[in-house]
């Protein structure tokens, strides 16, 4: 991945040693306005609030409100239906389909070349499926350009760290923001009031999600500094930015060791939960997946072989014989 493996930081956010009144929120006059603004969940994709603030990620029933609704009595808010792709005579899935329901982290495993990220290309708009359809919001997007997708509530992450390497923290995050800010060309130019305020708000919403992922301490700091589990955290703080109702998380544990990994699956959970998101998890660390998915899909060979819980997936013949190379039991 082009990124050197660095020692894990033992300090943790908040305890740097920085003198108070001196962090990044006063530097940039954010800091009055941080625990003043809108609630989590009050944000619709693609919108923006009427004072020019971006407003909080998530969906309408962000914050946990769904604790303890029956998960099939949600609404579905993506579905897959019979998808299909072919790269010339490789078909690399074949007769896909998942229904994802508002709030719900699942899984999506398989060995290597299962088609699990072929899964993410498709409903993020960078492949077209040869056959089928994906539906968001019960609205086709078969065709849809990828920034229009996000602009609809959809975020990723990617196996290969994607970071503006040579922008700092905050502006890689910021940048992620002005997918959803209005200010045009000639105000920008002008350096209008309204540009302001707007710049100011993006920059105090920034802060929230890096202080949320454990990087407010890193934030003036190239992005290409970071360790390599900061360097993944950053990723996912850029995909919040957006806005997003769905998030889809290809491999945020790969390369990490077993106590980072650990720390990434507790800040997924907490993400998930803070957020009110909807979590599709593409992970090979089984500790990681089997432990904060209520849901998983296996895929081998871009066929579907099983669905179910945790449980029932680590106890299923047909997905211990695609792992092990062999019939089980």
């Amino acid at each position: 991945m082009g990124v050197q493996r660095e020692p894990r930081e033992e300090e943790q956010a908040g305890n740097t040693g920085t003198p108070a009144g001196s962090g990044p929120a006063e530097r940039y006059g954010t800091a009055p306005a941080a625990a003043s603004g809108p609630r989590p969940g009050t944000f619709t994709p693609g919108g923006t609030a009427a004072s020019g603030d971006p407003g909080p990620v998530g969906g309408p029933d962000a914050a946990g409100e769904q604790a303890g609704l029956d998960t099939g009595a949600l609404p579905v808010v993506l579905e897959c239906r019979d998808v299909s792709i072919r790269f010339g005579g490789l078909v690399a899935l074949a007769g896909f389909n998942l229904t994802l329901r508002q709030g719900e982290l699942v899984g999506l495993i398989g060995p290597n070349g299962a088609g699990k990220t072929t899964v993410f290309n498709l409903i993020t708009g960078i492949y077209r499926p040869t056959a089928g359809e994906i539906r968001l919001f019960h609205r086709p997007i078969a065709g849809l350009k990828p920034h229009r997708i996000t602009q609809l509530g959809v975020a990723r992450t990617f196996q290969n760290i994607r970071l503006f390497g040579n922008m700092t923290v905050l502006d890689n995050v910021r940048t992620a923001f002005h997918s959803r800010t209005r200010t045009g060309v000639i105000p920008a130019i002008l350096r209008t009031r309204g540009f302001h305020a707007e710049e100011q708000a993006v920059t105090r919403r920034a802060l929230e999600l890096l202080e949320t992922l454990r990087l407010a301490h890193r934030a003036e700091e190239l992005a290409r500094n970071l360790p390599y589990g900061e360097q993944r955290r950053l990723e996912i703080a850029r995909a919040l930015a957006t806005g997003p109702r769905i998030l889809l998380l290809d491999e945020p544990a790969a390369g990490m060791n077993p106590s980072e990994s650990r720390e990434l699956r507790d800040l997924i959970e907490e993400v998930h939960r803070r957020f009110g998101l909807t979590t599709l998890l593409i992970e090979h660390h089984m500790d990681v997946v089997m432990s904060v998915c209520e849901r998983v899909v296996v895929l081998d060979y871009g066929r579907t072989i099983a669905v179910g819980t945790p449980d029932e997936v680590r106890r299923n013949p047909a997905v211990i014989a695609a792992y092990l190379g062999e019939e089980a039991g």
